[in-house]
């Protein structure tokens, strides 16, 4: 089986997920056409058996074409329409090919999205190519349905954390339980859609109403890395690759994420292996999956005040009940895993 990958920013987990398919069947093969790595998320591309890479470059898309057409896919798998080169390259593809779109936009029903749909069903746009969507979650299966795609045709869960190296650090965690770990844990871009401005607002006010006994630690750098809110309470742990994640993760209690716009976010999947309860923002995509009232709470994005009552409730929670939610959290990071991503390409492979 030859896969072939039209990609934007690579990552971590995405790279975790080809690597156990490659490891599951040694007879397969993928070629990887990427972005470049983004330097404010500069994930290391390891090397992976049977796998190449080659990253995109428009003044070579020629070039390119002619080693995607030497490689002879059995299957393509495009990140979105975001390059339209990717999408062209698709049209003039075999119909033979299984070729399956990667969808992670929510149906929000705007104007666009309405007249998308629309044409979309009428067999008018460029995904009358497509054979399968593959979506994060709920969220964006909807969107998918609406475009055209019927449910057999939809396949949930194609974000997915190293669930090999995450659920080793839950376990970990509930191995040792002792004092519950103080310590409130954020994983993002310093940009504006992250909103760390307003976890760091909130978090002073609440930490000192309740006599400053936590800490919080924000791993990630971006452009407004050097805009930074300063605190002897708060920690700026700057960008850290997944595998050197495990020593903050298992110092950590809680994990925070204040996104005002979030597709997705495989941080909260790989937090919810590690055994952290969590407090998320209602932008968030993947608490779809990963948060139940057992695990954490919700907040309104943006809303500091909002955020401010869920930090104010989980830190004047027992330790116990602090436990308890991250075991729930541990099951629900296990609802999805790299077998799961495998056993879907093999099923679209061979549908």
């Amino acid at each position: 089986m030859r896969i072939l990958i039209l990609y934007t920013e690579l990552a971590g987990y995405v790279l975790s997920s080809f690597r156990h398919f490659i490891a599951n069947h040694p007879e397969s093969e993928f070629l990887i056409v990427h972005f470049p790595v983004n330097p404010e998320a500069p994930f290391v591309i390891d090397k992976i058996p049977n796998t190449s890479f080659i990253q995109y470059d428009q003044a070579n898309w020629h070039g390119i074409k002619q080693e995607l057409n030497l490689f002879n896919p059995d299957v393509i798998i495009t990140s979105g329409w975001i390059n339209k080169n990717y999408i062209d390259y698709i049209k003039k593809t075999k119909k033979t090919i299984k070729k399956v779109i990667i969808i992670d936009n929510h149906w929000n029903a705007n104007f666009k999205q309405l007249f998308f749909s629309i044409i979309s069903n009428l067999k008018l746009t460029f995904l009358r190519h497509f054979s399968h969507a593959w979506v994060p979650g709920k969220p964006q299966k909807l969107y998918a349905q609406k475009l055209g795609f019927k449910d057999t045709k939809i396949i949930e869960g194609f974000y997915v954390a190293d669930t090999d190296l995450f659920l080793k650090t839950g376990a970990l965690k509930l191995k040792n339980k002792g004092a519950f770990p103080k310590i409130i844990l954020s994983v993002a871009r310093y940009i504006p859609q992250k909103d760390l401005p307003t976890l760091c607002k909130a978090f002073i006010n609440v930490n000192q109403k309740n006599g400053n006994q936590w800490q919080l630690h924000c791993i990630g750098q971006g452009a407004l890395f050097n805009d930074r809110i300063e605190n002897p309470y708060i920690s700026h742990l700057g960008f850290k690759q997944p595998s050197e994640m495990e020593p903050d993760v298992l110092a950590a209690g809680i994990y925070a994420l204040p996104s005002l716009f979030e597709p997705w976010a495989v941080s909260v999947h790989e937090m919810a292996l590690s055994a952290m309860p969590m407090v998320l923002s209602n932008k968030v995509g993947a608490a779809s999956q990963f948060l139940t009232e057992n695990n954490g709470f919700k907040f309104e994005a943006g809303n500091q005040k909002s955020l401010e009552n869920q930090l104010d409730k989980i830190m004047k929670m027992p330790d116990e009940a602090l436990w308890k939610m991250a075991e729930t959290s541990f099951e629900l990071g296990q609802s999805l895993t790299t077998q799961n991503w495998s056993d879907n390409l093999l099923k679209i492979y061979q549908s």
